[in-house]
């Protein structure tokens, strides 16, 4: 590869920002989420089978300042299961996870 530069890409995270209402609950935290080159990201949105829930299980890879009745929510697997078996929260996170790919941040 003839751009070292990319090479800090090759394990790099997206911090997204969220703040969406669902259900008459308001979630609001920063996704951290896993960055792909652009085949990874084809290879996993045409994944016959794959639903939401698998595709944010995959690059959700830890979150900040997610806060329930006043207290921090540490990232896990279990408590990443309890969001996603509602399809409106799967759905809104695979759209941010796959959206986050292509999302770029400009600097002043």
């Amino acid at each position: 590869m003839k751009l070292k530069l990319l090479n800090q890409l090759k394990n790099a995270v997206i911090s997204a920002p969220l703040n969406f209402e669902f259900g008459g609950v308001i979630f609001k935290f920063t996704a951290k989420i896993k960055l792909l080159t652009h085949s990874e990201v084809t290879a996993v949105t045409a994944r016959e089978g794959a639903e939401d829930a698998d595709i944010v299980r995959e690059l959700l890879v830890g979150w900040d300042d997610f806060i329930d009745e006043g207290k921090p929510v540490p990232f896990d697997k279990s408590t990443l299961d309890e969001l996603l078996v509602y399809g409106g929260l799967a759905s809104r996170l695979s759209v941010e996870c796959i959206n986050a790919q292509y999302r770029i941040t400009e600097k002043n």
